[in-house]
Parts: structure tokens; C-alpha cells; sequence
């Protein structure tokens, strides 16, 4: 950290930053109780990712000619970066269905996503939320799949919109976007809005709503 203060100051370094540019985006923020400013760098490629590895070894300064034109900041910040790597991220296609039967997905088995709007963890969470809510109602084995189509019913459209909706986000970070393009202010007032969805759902009216579903089946549920 006091390499990353030295270089761009104590604001810009102890505080979370996203960094925008042309197929491109990069964030820094504090890990391990501020000791160490962690920097991650995304960039855009073309075509599909082919080496069967996910993480990959890379060349310091051909990671710094990636983003040569970015900025004082970035052209300080990244060459502080001593050993980076690629990673290759991936998300999962829409999934007809996350049950069959007696057994159910939830979290990134059912929805793996682009980190882009830091939500994944959040949605394996409400799945978990509303899938035990669920199961802790049901009383015979035989209802186990009346549970899990509730579970299937709630979880898989909202789940399946942040996998989307993640993809859309880095879009817009790095200026791909047709309707917003690099205009900063357009961006700014979509960034704005565009995570309320996410933020502010209210979980237990969406556990009660599975909930409804289950009693729907026939099972007694307390509401």
C-alpha cells in the first residue's frame, strides 16, 4: 500500500476506483485491512479462450502496453504489479431449469457469472435463502420436488438476469455499449440506477412468494 500511496496518493489508493477506457476497465481496492491496494485489470479480446488452463502467466510490461494512453494513474498504478496473470473469466448459459427430480443446483453450478456488478455471491446467498426457507416447510420426501419447482420458479429468472445483466455491465465499462458509447455522463447517470434492482430486493417478500408457491401445491405451509 504505501508503494500504491506513493504513487497515486492516499485518496486514489485506500479507496475503491474503477478506471474506464476502450475495451478495457480496471478497478483497485483495499485488501487485508488496508494493507495491500489489490488491482485487477479487465480488457476485451477477440475470439473464444482456448488453453485449457483458466489462469495464465503474463508479461508485466506486456500488461502495461495494453493500457498504454489510460491515464497518469494507471501508467503508475500498474507497473507496481510485480507477477500478474491472466485470468479467463466465463459465465454459464441459461439453464432450462435448476431442478430435476430430487436434486437441485443453486449458486454458480446453476448461474456462474462475470464478476461485473459483484453479485454472484450475493445470489448464491438468496438462493441458499429462499431454497432452505422452502425445505424447512416440507415434511415428507415426497414434497421435495414441489419445493424445489417453487425454488426453480423465484430464483431462476432473477438469477439468470445478473448473469446478463453482468455481461451488459462491462459493456458499458468499457465503452462497447451502442446507446451509451464513451459518454461519460450517460454513464454515470446509467451506473446510477442500473444496480437499484440488485440492492434493493426485498428477500423476504421473495422467500414468501416461493413460499405461496409451495402452499399452491398443496403443502402446508405458516406464511
Amino acid at each position: 500500500m504505501e508503494k500504491a500511496i506513493e504513487a497515486v496518493g492516499e485518496e486514489l489508493a485506500v479507496n475503491s476506483q474503477m478506471y474506464l477506457g476502450h475495451h478495457g476497465h480496471i478497478l483497485t481496492f483495499p485488501i487485508e485491512k488496508g494493507k495491500t491496494m489489490n488491482v485487477v485489470a479487465f480488457r476485451s479480446m477477440d475470439g473464444e479462450w482456448t488453453d485449457e488452463k483458466w489462469v495464465l502467466p503474463m508479461k508485466r510490461e506486456d500488461m502495461v502496453k495494453d493500457y498504454e494512453g489510460w491515464g497518469a494513474h494507471v501508467s503508475k498504478i500498474l507497473p507496481l504489479m510485480e507477477k500478474p496473470d491472466i485470468w479467463a473469466l466465463f459465465d454459464h448459459p441459461a439453464a432450462p431449469t435448476y431442478y430435476k427430480k430430487r436434486f437441485a443446483m443453486l449458486g454458480d453450478a446453476a448461474h456462474a457469472s462475470t464478476p461485473h456488478q459483484g453479485a454472484g455471491a450475493g445470489q448464491a446467498i438468496e438462493d441458499a435463502y429462499v431454497l432452505s426457507s422452502l425445505l424447512g416447510e416440507i415434511n415428507s420426501v415426497d414434497d421435495i420436488e414441489k419445493a424445489f419447482k417453487a425454488y426453480d420458479t423465484i430464483r431462476r429468472p432473477r438469477s439468470q438476469r445478473v448473469v446478463t445483466t453482468s455481461r451488459d455491465a462491462a459493456r458499458i465499462y468499457e465503452f462497447e455499449d451502442e446507446n451509451l458509447g464513451s459518454d461519460l455522463e450517460k454513464i454515470r447517470e446509467t451506473l446510477g440506477e442500473r444496480f437499484k434492482w440488485i440492492w434493493d430486493e426485498d428477500m423476504v417478500a421473495q422467500k414468501d412468494k416461493a413460499l405461496q408457491l409451495l402452499r399452491d401445491e398443496g403443502v402446508k405451509v405458516e406464511l
